[in-house]
């Protein structure tokens, strides 16, 4: 390379090198949301999940500037090779690990050996730059490493702006994964550009570059083709959106509803679900009027709420408005629910329902929570003492609540939690934990709380109801209540539902 070059070839220079620092700490950061965000979504337990993806990218990361003085050759064709590596390698960290959790139990040693390739090779991108920027005749001075680390922590305030905000919601976890792959592969491009070494190597880049364009346009094609073998029925709906993944099958006269992998509802037997979870609190109160629905996205639960013909008004809050949008427009969703988020009586809230219980000043005759499962952070707020001493203020005298408390068979200790969990927020109420079997989902666990015990199922039930019915609730909610020990308390500094719950799921085979 020429020792003397012109001030246009100097600031050409400067804009490529800086730009280049820019892009691999962008993607490097993406990385690491990536992996813990995958892992979170398909094995559950995001603090472990973005712990151990933190912990290992990191540890990989002294590895690689460790081992970079092994390397040999020009530092830019080093520096494009590993950046060629570490697109394919993180590019396709999605997949992997998605068909990990599909057909394999070592999901987790797989993500934790993915975590530390990819640290390894973003380990070696700044020692490499640096010396590639010795090659430009810049010298290594603490000036220059300062900009450099500037620039690194610049471009890891983008990507954790860039990711939640923008990448996640309109691309998705594999889409965001191959589009921070072209990231690297164009770094590598800006680089030869400039350094005009190895033809062989750029031709490299292009083809690496085809691959992973090719995988991003088919990345949605991927993933549904691997839902085919992890879902048993054809798939109708498939959406990844900002807060999960929405999957509605079909087979037959059976409509499934999956969040996040996770079985939501079957059409064959929902009603049991349903009916029993409104019918319980609703006929409890006489002439209810005002009632709060938490979580709800699909509409079946306010259709149960609707057969009360004193109810004037519902607000149903759920945080994912794709959720709701597909309740509305989906035609086999909307023929389950049987319209319900068009009537009139129903406000739609798409916002965090933790938020909503403590800025709202409504009051309610009953509140109803039918929420998914308390796997991870984001949900265990919702089934802590603080929510529901909140839920009790939002009740009138005469007020219901009741809750959906997971499997009372498959996780009895998550369910002795959530009995003891409400009972401590609510200490003035009456808590009755009770039991119904659903096909689908196998015995399942309720918890209600109200003033007044002898009000219990003390009105009318709707008289088209599919399967619910005065004398079995009767028998399981008061001549037969289920039995429970007393479990621990969930707050909000200890969230002791999410390891309770997850390790309850741990001894069943199909829960990885």
């Amino acid at each position: 390379m020429a020792i003397f070059r012109s001030r246009k070839d100097k600031e050409r220079e400067n804009v490529t090198l800086f730009a280049a620092a820019l892009l691999v700490a962008i993607g490097g950061i993406i990385y690491e949301l990536i992996l813990g965000s995958a892992a979170s979504y398909l094995i559950g337990d995001s603090t472990l999940s973005f712990s151990i993806a933190t912990g290992v990218t990191l540890f990989g990361m002294g590895v690689g500037s460790l081992l970079v003085k092994k390397v040999k050759g020009h530092p830019a064709t080093s520096f494009a090779l590993n950046e060629i590596f570490l697109s394919l390698v993180g590019g396709n960290s999605v997949l992997i690990l998605y068909i990990a959790f599909g057909f394999t139990k070592i999901s987790w040693i797989i993500f934790s050996i993915i975590s530390l390739l990819i640290g390894v090779m973003i380990g070696f991108e700044i020692p490499l730059m640096m010396k590639t920027f010795e090659k430009f005749g810049r010298k290594s001075s603490v000036e220059l490493l300062s900009k450099v680390f500037a620039i690194d922590y610049f471009g890891a305030l983008v990507a954790s702006l860039v990711f939640p905000l923008l990448l996640l919601p309109q691309l998705g976890l594999m889409r965001s994964a191959y589009f921070v792959a072209s990231l690297n592969i164009l770094v590598s491009l800006l680089i030869l550009k400039e350094i005009k070494t190895s033809k062989k190597v750029f031709s490299l880049c292009l083809g690496a570059f085809f691959i992973v364009a090719s995988l991003f346009v088919a990345s949605n094609w991927l993933e549904k083709k691997i839902d085919s073998g992890i879902y048993k029925d054809p798939i109708v709906f498939y959406k990844q959106t900002e807060y999960q993944k929405i999957v509605l099958t079909k087979y037959y006269n059976d409509t499934r509803l999956f969040l996040n992998n996770n079985l939501q509802f079957s059409s064959l037997d929902e009603a049991r679900y349903h009916e029993t979870l409104a019918v319980s609190a609703m006929s409890s109160v006489e002439n209810p009027k005002r009632v709060a629905i938490f979580g709800g996205g699909d509409g079946l639960l306010a259709r149960e709420i609707l057969k009360y013909p004193s109810v004037e008004h519902i607000d149903l809050v759920d945080i994912d408005s794709e959720m709701t949008k597909l309740a509305k427009e989906n035609n086999f969703l909307r023929s389950q629910n049987e319209g319900s988020f068009f009537n009139k009586k129903v406000k739609i809230h798409n916002q965090d329902a933790f938020r909503f219980a403590f800025e709202t000043d409504n009051k309610y005759d009953a509140v109803l929570v039918d929420l998914v499962d308390p796997s991870n952070e984001r949900l265990a707020k919702l089934y802590s003492k603080q929510f529901y001493q909140r839920v009790n203020d939002l009740l009138t005298d005469r007020g219901v609540m009741i809750t959906q408390a997971t499997s009372s068979y498959f996780s009895p200790n998550a369910f002795a939690t959530v009995f003891s969990t409400v009972k401590e927020g609510q200490r003035d109420r009456e808590v009755l934990p009770f039991s119904i079997n659903i096909p689908s989902f196998g015995e399942w666990g309720f918890v209600m709380s109200i003033k007044d015990k002898s009000k219990v199922l003390s009105q009318p039930l709707p008289t088209n109801l599919k399967y619910q019915n005065k004398d079995n609730l009767d028998y399981i909610i008061k001549k037969n209540p289920i039995k429970i020990n007393k479990g621990e308390i969930s707050t909000l500094l200890q969230p002791r539902i999410i390891e309770i719950y997850n390790n309850d799921m741990k001894q069943w085979r199909y829960y990885k």
